[in-house]
């Protein structure tokens, strides 16, 4: 059968159907008119990633578990009646994209490790926890990616005034604290600072929690003049399809970069012990330690679409500009629970 780019949402898939098309005609699957490949040309891939799979009653349908984790489809229909000619093509024991299914178990035991790591950190042990273990899950290699920060992108900081006395911080002022006064945060232990920083000024008044006519000082901050900045990005969307043969520790990458975001990301509220910063505070120790990372990129979890970094050392970067702002306006919205 054919298909077209247009079945699918992965831009390097789709690049590679409209690179190697030789015709032009109607998909079997979209019904639409475009340049198509025939669906063998993609059983190697599909095969390869349908083997990160296995069946499991308790688990959810093949194609929910694929278009949530993956977006791989344009939409569900398309992807149902691809998925369903593929299967036939397999002697795979899953033959159904309705089936229930679950990622396979080696998947499974490396990226939930991290649940584990969670609690063994906070209740158990701390400071001789065994790192034998990543090595054996591979988590070293899922670290090793990463993304360069452009020189010429500024990235900023927020200060709060104490109070209305106080005139803009001086750009001396604005890297990160001494650390006899560092607190710990989702990244640093108490003692240890690092430099936090946002790549909007919009996402430094939420990350700072700013209330109504707070006066901030924003630091404007660049990559000095020939450092370069390593990122390990927990917020890249990479094609999955660009990772054949070796899609399995893709899909451990992803997932495990997954879970560690929404603890990177989640806020601490009021009543929440610092504890619940150690496990993240422990990832970014193991990236600074067994990576060249300078530093990772996370979500913010309080201004939707906003991205943080934080840096293991200031020492690359530079504080070129800090202007003063007044809040005007807080928004707050509520849901009954």
């Amino acid at each position: 059968m054919n298909v077209c780019s247009n079945c699918f949402n992965d831009d390097e898939l789709q690049r590679f159907i409209e690179s190697n098309s030789t015709n032009k005609g109607t998909c079997d699957f979209c019904k639409k008119e475009a340049a198509y490949i025939d669906t063998n040309e993609l059983l190697d891939f599909f095969v390869e990633f349908l083997e990160s799979f296995r069946e499991n009653e308790e688990g959810r349908p093949l194609l929910d578990l694929i278009n949530d984790d993956w977006c791989l489809f344009a939409n569900e229909d398309k992807g149902l009646g691809f998925l369903t000619e593929i299967l036939k093509e397999t002697n795979l024991s899953i033959n159904d994209p309705q089936q229930k299914v679950v990622y396979d178990e080696d998947i499974v035991k490396c990226t939930d490790f991290w649940h584990t790591l969670k609690s063994e950190l906070k209740w158990e042990r701390r400071f001789l926890t065994n790192v034998k273990v990543f090595e054996e899950f591979g988590w070293d290699r899922f670290f090793a990616k990463n993304n360069i920060h452009p020189n010429k992108e500024s990235l900023f900081r927020a200060r709060i005034h104490p109070d209305d006395t106080q005139i803009a911080y001086g750009i001396s002022e604005m890297g990160s604290p001494e650390p006899k006064i560092a607190t710990a945060g989702r990244a640093n232990p108490q003692g240890i600072p690092y430099l936090y920083l946002s790549k909007s000024i919009t996402t430094t008044f939420y990350e700072t929690r700013v209330t109504y006519l707070d006066e901030v000082s924003i630091g404007e901050f660049i990559v000095k003049k020939d450092k370069v900045i390593s990122l390990v990005n927990f917020t890249e969307e990479i094609s999955l399809f660009m990772n054949i043969g070796d899609i399995n520790n893709y899909i451990k990458s992803v997932i495990l970069k997954k879970y560690i975001s929404v603890d990177l990301s989640k806020p601490l509220r009021r009543y929440d012990s610092d504890l619940e910063y150690i496990p993240t505070q422990f990832i970014c120790e193991f990236i600074k330690n067994l990576s060249n990372a300078d530093g990772i990129m996370f979500n913010s979890s309080l201004h939707i679409g906003g991205k943080n970094v934080v840096l293991f050392n200031e020492n690359k970067m530079e504080c070129i500009e800090v202007l003063t702002y007044r809040v005007t306006e807080v928004n707050i919205n509520h849901k009954l629970i």
